[in-house]
């Protein structure tokens, strides 16, 4: 069973051995410190993170809206299977957010659908495209052209979707598809030994694999990303896709994607979209995005949308998900040993609620039998009222008074719970990582290290950006001298940073043998003494080594000096060491 403080602490802990691999440093006290600062709560990684949804409303089915004529009867034909198993349920209600998008397209409108992750958004485009295809079907008019095409910003997300059409048009051969990417072979001998190969089984016959048979025979539904349709845009041998298009659907997923210049270049490549088209005021958009914003936001939505497809939407037309919290029905202090064991499974789930008299529908599968327990228990109601905003699974706990643990065993449960299609819950867990801003290090007393930037440490000392030796793991301090300090560099190495090697206590030169490869200075002997540098650790103070011989640097003379040596250039750009 999944444990997201274990997975949390997995991932966290490959994260570091990745940095230690990649960032190793020579010198053993900073490399201590350095993985130590790591590996501390919250420095490169945060969580897990706790968000608790409740169900969606719902609206009629399918079946329903069939029957009353607001869908194509032929839905029922889709997906040859139990019912429990197909990819879009036809006797479950769909949730009101689906069927509501499902109205509205049929309406004409364009359509902004911005619901929260899980909330099936993919059907409420799905849903659209597919009632306009089985009606055609139903009605005889349904000929070889593009209806609708689906573009998403990255292959992952369009080969997911590809994976739900399969099984949606299994028994639909008359409603073709086909994905046009890079990996898109185009000789279908090539792509259908490729298919066989990746699937290990043949292509749907409805299912076009190949550029050269899409060219002949463009899909219905075609999904593609933004990349490709512009260079389909741009190829003669493609212009079939768009002459002979009866395009009525252009979708538009993970539309948040398409800002900034992205967002101008998806908007140019929409408007010679419709300028490449016969009709394309027949043309609707769907797009869908759980990031665009609330109900307070509306106005920029429908600007958003409108500069993005250069056509009108209305914010009508703009779709949200309605969340709904099945209410208590009591409240029973049921022992953390029922959630574990739930969590465990190692026995039925019908066994373990009997045997805690906690089984209130027996009747009932093991989902409904969860569904009502969870309204019963008094953990689970505590749970609600601690799920509000964002929190770590250790400070939901903490505020439940209940380990991490019991509120884990607590949540796996509650997912499970589930009655006439409704979930009770839709939990997820939330990881993050970020990367580091830098090393930076004390060179004064016990030696520190920091993984946020900072200039003087809390006695004062100086803190030095630390740069490392890719071959040989040496450190050196990265900055610029302004002929008295050494100054942090600016945010990023830049040309006019200048790295510092630092000379180890134990070594009596800075190299015990020259790089095969040479500076770009060939006067490689007489020079070193001009690249030597001294450095005060207490005060940063840095002079070249032949002006300390005559000069004191500074006052704090009876500290150790930090010996430095100037890294020269290499032919390859990089600072040699």
């Amino acid at each position: 069973m999944f444990n997201p403080i274990e997975a949390s602490d997995n991932i966290k802990r490959s994260f570091v051995d990745y940095i230690n691999t990649s960032f190793s440093i020579a010198d053993t006290h900073y490399q201590s410190l350095f993985r130590n600062a790591l590996l501390k709560d919250g420095v490169i990684g945060k969580g897990p993170f706790l968000d608790i949804g409740g169900s969606y409303k719902s609206g009629k089915s399918l079946k329903d809206r069939a029957e009353n004529g607001q869908a194509s009867r032929l839905f029922c034909t889709l997906e040859d299977v139990p019912e429990k198993d197909k990819e879009l349920k036809y006797e479950r209600p769909l949730y009101w957010h689906q069927e509501e998008a499902l109205g509205r397209a049929q309406e004409g409108g364009n359509l902004v659908v911005t619901t929260g992750t899980g909330s099936g958004k993919t059907e409420c485009f799905l849903l659209p495209i597919l009632q306009d295809l089985l009606e055609q079907k139903e009605s005889g008019t349904l000929t070889r052209a593009v209806r609708a095409i689906n573009v998403y910003p990255m292959d992952a997300l369009a080969n997911d979707q590809m994976k739900r059409v399969r099984k949606l048009l299994a028994t639909c051969p008359d409603i073709t598809f086909g994905l046009y990417n890079s990996n898109t072979r185009h000789q279908q001998t090539k792509a259908h030994a490729d298919y066989r190969s990746l699937y290990g089984s043949e292509p749907l016959p409805n299912e076009i694999i190949s550029r050269e048979v899409m060219q002949k025979e463009p899909p219905h539904i075609l999904i593609t990303n933004y990349s490709m349709l512009e260079y389909m845009m741009l190829r003669p041998k493609d212009d079939a896709v768009f002459s002979g298009a009866n395009l009525r659907y252009i979708i538009l997923d993970e539309a948040h994607i398409y800002r900034g210049a992205t967002g101008m270049e998806t908007a140019l490549l929409m408007r010679r979209l419709r300028a490449r088209i016969s009709r394309p005021d027949s043309v609707q958009y769907i797009l869908t995005s759980a990031t665009l914003g609330d109900k307070e936001a509306d106005n920029q939505i429908v600007e958003f949308a409108e500069n993005l497809c250069s056509t009108p939407f209305k914010a009508e037309n703009i779709i949200r998900s309605i969340e709904i919290h099945q209410p208590m029905i009591e409240r029973r202090d049921f022992p953390a040993m029922l959630f574990e064991e739930l969590y465990n499974g190692t026995r039925a789930v019908g066994e373990v609620l009997k045997e805690y008299d906690a089984d209130f529908v027996p009747n009932s599968d093991d989902n409904e039998k969860l569904f009502e327990l969870m309204l019963r228990s008094s953990l689970f109601g505590k749970l609600r009222q601690v799920a509000n905003g964002a929190k770590t699974v250790s400070q939901m706990a903490g505020e439940m008074d209940v380990s991490s643990e019991v509120l884990i065993y607590l949540i796996a449960a509650s997912a499970k719970a589930v009655k006439d299609g409704a979930s009770l819950i839709k939990p997820r867990y939330h990881f993050f990582l970020r990367a580091l801003e830098g090393v930076f290090i004390t060179l004064a007393g016990e030696r520190d290290l920091y993984l946020t930037r900072k200039q003087y440490d809390e006695k004062g000392n100086p803190v030095f950006e630390c740069a490392i030796c890719e071959d040989c793991g040496r450190i050196a301090l990265a900055g610029k001298s302004d002929n008295e300090r050494l100054l942090h560099p600016r945010q990023g190495f830049d040309d006019n940073t200048e790295f510092f090697l630092v000379k180890q206590d134990s070594e009596t030169g800075f190299f015990s043998n020259e790089d095969d490869e040479q500076p770009n200075d060939e006067d490689d002997g007489d020079s070193r003494g001009e690249n030597d540098y001294i450095l005060c650790p207490v005060c940063g103070k840095i002079e070249m080594d032949s002006m300390v011989r005559h000069t004191p640097l500074c006052e704090h003379g009876s500290y150790p000096y930090i010996r430095l040596r100037k890294a020269k250039e290499r032919k390859n750009g990089n600072a040699s060491c």
